[in-house]
């Protein structure tokens, strides 16, 4: 990656590359880099004065260790500038595509973000070069002669964006390396960095810097603006314009693809970076992409033909330039914390992911044929839609403050680096400022994107062989789930958990929605062998959600293997007087006699259409689970029967009801009467009942 230079007038852009602070895509050619190629992270002494890289200051021994695992050591480092074109990076002549951050110069400049700076964000993020391209544009000297820098910094966004501010900053400071601490000639102190490692106490030597986290100018926090925010990383229009301008500019194979495959392979390259790249928020800008990871997928294409030769799952470019091996020591005491932590992110990362491939503006235009400025305006626009349940709020509440809260005994904690095992605060705090969980909320943290989760996995795997734990990451949410052991009281727990969290449901929420609230609750089974299809086809129809034990399952026990079929419905409330008390016995009774039939007209469905076809899907399993839900705003009904394989000796097989066991045996016949008068006796808002042999759950 490298900054703007000056383009060629008569070469238009493909693609749009407006982030809303930068404003130009060009390709170059036979330009001069703006950039010197001087400041290299490869330098024998971190302590070297750098000219054109303005507040560079020498790294601790505590950064020193934790960058060169964490941030990749120095013989695995990149070049500084990635470049999509016809010639090596640094030669005089080059024909590439350059994504520009220099608006936001006049940004950290401003007098409100502090007389220090420092912006702390995960590597590879582009920092360096953005240090780069601000130091060139002050510098007194700079690398090439003031009237050509002038020319090609007056091509720039800033220019544009900020004419004032252009005429009194360029080429007016002499930039070097300064003491921030009581210095009363210093004018601005701008930093970069991975970690937030200042000293604490009254005899640091920074504590005079304003530390600028990614998560800092969320709404609610101290600081309100943050002035990092348009400088790093790559936005939605970034990204959209660098696949246009290498596909249609620079893609061997383009001629070879029609107009209509070229659209859908846009598209999908485009969903393609958000699914595995996205995630990261800097301030209050959205869809944050790590460059680097982008660059070497662009630069790969070259060897694609097709959409289908494309493995998101072979591009970790990223993760690959670092190694997490310093935070794998970990103190026994605090093994299980780290599983909690652990799990909570990868549940909660899975669910989120299905959960986005139903609902929000990138679901509603993967379907179009092309993806246009205007669909990836919208997509840039808000923020990712959130899948609201968590199975553990304190976890989250808890993982949040320790991500984002800076404390000193999380400094302590990452002095001892290296030395002895560390506390899983502290694990988790590196890993966020590493980039490996992102900020999403000001009370909510997560992991960003496919290859960190992949990662993440592993990491974990890792530890938990050593601590001689389990190294399945969400075995324990498993057992809170209940499904797993064919628990489905326990199962209508922890769903209706998750509905009374979704706010905004109402009476028009439609059936599709639910579905996708069902699909993306059960998702993370998927990590353990388990198989989910939504709108299965059977014999006479679709079945709305199927769940099954694929090859390599995780089976607990002897809990027997089963297969789940769920039939929804929804109840509009059409029924109800406008004037009801929608809290009142008497509303209640009457909803739940509505849900109840619903319910089992739902149950009815799966038998008369498609249980020919699910006897003969479950064949290799133990037990078949029918289950007819009818929902109610963020309420639900559910109706369950567990059938059981008998195998007669000449290979027949058939399926008796088991009956469930419970205290109160209610009549089929007045079964929704006594329902409804029994529901003051719920616990936590659950009836848990059996009728006539089936288990009833009614949240109402």
């Amino acid at each position: 990656m490298s900054s703007e230079k000056n383009a060629d007038p008569n070469n238009k852009r493909t693609g749009p590359l407006d982030s809303g602070h930068e404003k130009r895509l060009r390709r170059e050619s036979n330009q001069q880099q703006l950039q010197p190629e001087s400041l290299s992270s490869n330098s024998e002494d971190d302590s070297r004065l750098w000219k054109d890289s303005l507040g560079v200051c020498t790294r601790s021994e505590v950064d020193n260790m934790v960058c060169e695992v964490l941030d990749g050591s120095p013989s695995c480092q990149p070049d500084d500038s990635l470049a999509m074109g016809g010639h090596e990076p640094g030669s005089q002549e080059m024909d590439a595509t350059f994504v520009g951050k220099s608006a936001a110069i006049a940004d950290v400049m401003s007098p409100d973000a502090g007389k220090v700076i420092a912006g702390m964000y995960p590597r590879r993020m582009g920092k360096t070069t953005f240090l780069k391209t601000l130091a060139n544009f002050l510098d007194i000297i700079g690398d090439m002669p003031w009237n050509q820098r002038e020319k090609q910094f007056r091509q720039c966004a800033l220019y544009d964006m900020h004419p004032e501010f252009f005429e009194a900053n360029f080429g007016k400071y002499p930039v070097i390396m300064l003491d921030f601490k009581n210095n009363d000639y210093l004018h601005k102190g701008i930093l970069v960095g991975v970690f937030d490692i200042r000293g604490v106490g009254l005899g640091s030597g920074l504590n005079n810097v304003e530390s600028y986290m990614a998560h800092s100018g969320f709404a609610g926090d101290r600081l309100t603006k943050n002035p990092f925010q348009h400088a790093f990383g790559f936005t939605i229009h970034d990204v959209w314009g660098l696949i246009n301008d290498y596909i249609d500019n620079q893609w061997p194979h383009r001629p070879a693809i029609n107009h209509l495959e070229l659209g859908h392979f846009k598209r999908d390259l485009l969903v393609g970076c958000i699914q595995n790249f996205d995630g990261y928020r800097i301030g209050q800008v959205h869809h944050v992409f790590n460059p680097y990871a982008i660059l070497c997928l662009i630069r790969e294409l070259r060897l694609v033909k097709s959409l289908v030769d494309v493995d998101y799952s072979n591009y970790n470019s990223w993760t690959e330039t670092g190694s997490m091996k310093v935070v794998e020591t970990i103190k026994a005491s605090s093994a299980q914390d780290l599983s909690r932590y652990c799990e909570y992110l990868s549940s909660s990362f899975l669910q989120q992911s299905e959960y986005r491939q139903h609902q929000g503006p990138l679901a509603e235009h993967m379907s179009l044929d092309f993806i246009d400025d205007a669909a990836v305006g919208s997509i840039g626009s808000q923020g990712q839609p959130q899948f609201p349940p968590d199975v553990d709020k304190e976890t989250r509440e808890e993982l949040a403050d320790i991500c984002m809260v800076r404390s000193g005994d999380t400094f302590h904690g990452m002095q001892s680096l290296g030395r002895e095992p560390l506390q899983a605060s502290t694990i988790m705090r590196l890993l966020y400022q590493a980039g490996y969980i992102a900020p999403i909320a000001k009370d909510r943290v997560g992991i960003p994107n496919s290859e960190v989760h992949r990662a993440l996995r592993q990491f974990y795997e890792r530890v938990a062989a050593q601590l001689k734990i389990s190294t399945s990451l969400l075995e324990s949410i498993h057992e809170e789930m209940g499904i797993y052991r064919c628990d489905l009281q326990r199962f209508s727990r922890s769903l209706h958990s998750c509905m009374v969290s979704i706010p905004g449901i109402g009476k028009d929420t439609s059936e599709r929605f639910y579905q996708t609230i069902l699909s993306s609750y059960l998702f993370p089974a998927t990590r353990s062998g388990y198989a989910i299809q939504n709108e299965a086809m059977m014999e006479n129809g679709r079945a709305d959600t199927l769940l099954f034990p694929a090859p390599g399952h995780l089976r607990f026990d002897t809990t027997p293997m089963s297969y789940y079929i769920f039939e929804l419905k929804r109840y509009d409330g059409s029924t109800i007087p406008t004037s009801a008390k929608r809290t009142s016995a008497a509303n209640r009774r009457n909803v739940a006699k509505y849900v109840f039939e619903q319910a089992m007209q739902a149950q009815a469905q799966i038998y008369e259409r498609y249980y020919p076809t699910l006897a003969e899907k479950a064949r290799t399993c133990d037990l078949v689970h029918v289950v007819g839900v009818s929902f109610w705003m963020n309420r639900f009904c559910m109706i369950a029967t567990k059938r059981k394989r008998e195998e007669s000796a000449d290979g027949t097989v058939s399926w008796p009801t088991v009956r469930y066991e419970g205290s109160v045996e209610i009549e089929a016949t007045v079964e929704y009467e006594q329902l409804g008068d029994r529901l003051e006796d719920a616990e936590n808002g659950i009836l848990r009942e059996v009728v006539d042999g089936h288990l009833v759950i009614l949240t109402i």
